[in-house]
């Protein structure tokens, strides 16, 4: 990842500009290729095209983030890329992995059982972040009042889709999928909070000794 008309990231600001509708500050990176420097990493990060010029939004937080990184972490490699590892070379893809099976030996026991029951899986990988965005912005762009081919085309732009693929899609089954199941919850504890109040007759409420059994259990 490099920025764009920068030789280093030392001390580096994200490129902005002023979004005067939302009257904020916004930011982004752009990544493109590096012509210039050779990259040593055998698995190697790429764009589509040389050419071409990926622009990722990112939030007032991640800024400063990559702000602080780069000016008290990240020391001076001699390379441009943006994520430098302990050897002070560019962070391979085969380091990001080992990263995520940290995490992922990190996490209790009660975490992995839920991650096991909802997706099958036994780690959690870099992709899973991309997943959990494309959800995310997906259900906020719905939410913000976005027709679904509006949302969809913004996606496309966004994660560096094709106008015709249909990533976009396999997305939107998920953030549907969590909707449902948040509508058939909201259903059931209303369902259960009605039953609850409904009053008894006396034929039905319990007697002294059921009642303290209720209370032991």
């Amino acid at each position: 990842m490099n920025l764009t008309g920068r030789p280093t990231w030392r001390h580096a600001r994200l490129p902005q500009t002023h979004d005067a509708k939302a009257q904020k500050i916004r930011y982004w990176v752009n990544v493109t290729y590096n012509k210039y420097q050779d990259d040593p990493r055998s698995t190697k990060p790429s764009i589509k095209t040389p050419p071409s010029v990926r622009q990722i939004p990112v939030s007032q937080a991640m800024a400063d983030l990559v702000e602080n990184y780069t000016s008290s972490f990240r020391g001076r490699p001699r390379h441009s890329f943006l994520m430098n590892s302990q050897k002070r070379v560019p962070l391979s893809t085969e380091a990001v992995t080992k990263i995520f099976n940290k995490i992922t030996a990190a996490l209790p026991e009660n975490v992995m059982k839920e991650l096991r029951d909802r997706t099958g899986k036994d780690s959690v990988t870099a992709h899973d972040l991309r997943h959990t965005c494309a959800v995310v912005r997906l259900s906020q762009l719905l939410e913000r009042g976005d027709s679904m081919d509006e949302a969809l085309q913004k996606m496309r732009a966004f994660f560096g889709w094709s106008r015709s693929s249909d990533m976009p899609q396999r997305y939107a089954r998920a953030v549907f999928e969590d909707r449902l199941a948040g509508v058939w919850s909201n259903i059931f504890d209303d369902r259960v909070a009605i039953l609850r109040n409904i009053p008894r007759s006396e034929d039905e409420r319990p007697n002294e000794d059921e009642a303290n059994s209720e209370d032991l259990d």
